[in-house]
């Protein structure tokens, strides 16, 4: 399932949340951004190269890992890693109460 994610699996799910599940417990998260990349060679890959942004609260504490995502909608995704990330300077003001994450998929 992992290698059939795409861009479009995210694009229309931003303000959503989802449930972030690992090693040390669940996180709701919310979906704040779904990015294609600029740096995609079109029919050498299998997929358009896109990054997915989310928030969770402050007292979250996800390490880079490989984490299972659930949404009421997409259902499981297994297998997705996941790096927590500086916000952008737009963002910083909000960064007191939430952290930031980033799943790459290439």
């Amino acid at each position: 399932m992992l290698a059939e994610l795409s861009f479009d699996d995210f694009k229309d799910h931003r303000g959503g949340t989802f449930v972030v599940e690992g090693t040390g417990g669940r996180v709701e998260a919310t979906l704040v951004a779904a990015r294609l990349s600029p740096y995609a060679s079109p029919g050498l890959l299998r997929r358009h190269p896109f990054a997915i942004l989310f928030t969770a609260p402050a007292a979250s504490d996800l390490g880079p890992q490989v984490y299972n995502i659930r949404h009421p909608e997409k259902g499981l995704m297994e297998g997705v890693f996941i790096n927590p990330v500086v916000p952008a300077a737009a963002d910083i003001a909000q960064a007191k109460d939430i952290r930031f994450y980033e799943a790459v998929f290439n």
